[in-house]
């Protein structure tokens, strides 16, 4: 198998070539460089937009999932400190947990 592949290389360096090479490397860095960035001069409106929308969203899910729903849950050792006793953490008692 390694023979062969010797053979078919050997073979495809001895056949002409068939398009210009030299200045290729050079014309698709030019063409990649004419294309410029999408968003060049808009950075920072993007950020901008993209924030909002986090911000609308995230409301909007509070919204209809109802926050005082989450308020009403008392505080437990799972959410807390992973502990039985966590219900006597100054941080439990301050927050209105039992």
């Amino acid at each position: 198998m390694a023979h062969k592949v010797d053979e078919m290389l050997g073979r495809l360096k001895a056949l002409p070539r068939d398009h210009e090479l030299e200045r290729l490397e050079s014309a698709v860095l030019s063409r990649i460089e004419a294309g410029g960035d999408a968003f060049a001069g808009n950075a920072v409106r993007v950020q901008l937009a993209v924030t909002c929308g986090a911000l609308l969203l995230g409301l909007a899910v509070a919204q209809f999932t109802g926050i005082s729903q989450m308020a009403a849950i008392p505080l437990h050792s799972e959410t807390v400190v992973l502990s039985d006793d966590s219900s006597f953490a100054p941080s439990v008692l301050l927050e209105g947990g039992t």
